[in-house]
């Protein structure tokens, strides 16, 4: 039973390294989500130009970019003005793109409530609100093109431009980066979830076992270890110690009371003798 303890405090140590080490990567790339949306989000580089385009120019989520005559480049829109941004659609995917990065920052605020809380139960809120993130940043994927038949699209990317159809312009880095982050955060989650689940400890639920009965011996106490049956050895030797002082002093009180006994007998015969 010895050896077994030891081994499964052994496994439970390994067992527990290994998923803080998890953790903390799952963490890392938490942040690393949160900057990348942050970049897609602020970039106007959903929509651009080709060769073949009419004119040089950027679509944002809530920008208008084109390119002047000297290589300038004049950007219009603002987020926190709904009314400079193109139309309805790019105002949606504004907002949800928005949305998906305000779940990624409160989800890294979150990682100080491990001090606090079970990890577990951080785990599982920075999950839910990474699987709401990642469901934000893909409706906002395909709610997007669903804005290029705008008249200014169309001035950029010609007549051919219109809802999901680019035209004579191109899928630019930063709409490429939001796709690849709508899986990102899918599978964050899904290790968020894991990581919460693998979180039950080892070693208390074999300490809370009941003892098993067996059909020859009876029951088989759980707690018996080997430093329990050292103790053990130890209180049977000093009662043993205890019992053989016990007989000693009992064996000279004997010899003591036998001796005192034969001289008082032969006073007697000696008076009896004389008389």
């Amino acid at each position: 039973m010895g050896e077994e303890n030891e081994l499964t405090r052994i496994y439970h140590i390994q067992y527990v390294r290994n998923s803080r080490a998890i953790t903390v990567v799952w963490a890392i790339f938490t942040i690393c989500f949160a900057i990348l949306n942050i970049v897609a989000f602020i970039q106007p580089q959903w929509l651009g130009y080709t060769e073949k385009s009419l004119n040089a120019g950027y679509f944002g989520l809530y920008e208008v970019c084109t390119i002047l005559t000297g290589g300038e480049l004049s950007c219009d829109g603002d987020f926190l003005d709904f009314t400079t941004i193109l139309n309805d659609s790019f105002r949606a995917a504004s907002m949800l793109v928005g949305i998906s990065a305000l779940l990624f920052v409160i989800a890294i605020i979150c990682l100080l409530l491990f001090f606090f809380l079970r990890a577990s139960t951080v785990l599982k809120v920075c999950g839910w609100l990474q699987l709401l993130a990642g469901i934000c940043m893909g409706i906002a994927c395909i709610v997007y093109p669903s804005g290029w038949d705008d008249v200014k699209v169309q001035a950029v990317c010609g007549q051919q431009a219109g809802k999901y159809q680019l035209g004579w312009c191109e899928i630019r880095w930063a709409f490429i980066l939001s796709i690849v982050l709508i899986f990102d955060a899918f599978i964050l989650a899904i290790l968020a979830f894991f990581l919460a689940a693998k979180q039950a400890d080892i070693l208390p639920k074999q300490q809370n076992e009941k003892p098993k009965k067996d059909s020859k011996d009876g029951f088989i106490n759980g707690g018996f270890t080997a430093e329990s049956f050292g103790r053990q050895s130890n209180v049977s030797s000093m009662q043993q110690n205890t019992s053989s002082d016990q007989s000693e002093v009992k064996a000279v009180f004997r010899s003591r009371t036998s001796s005192q006994g034969s001289k008082q007998g032969g006073s007697e015969y000696g008076e009896d003798i004389k008389l």
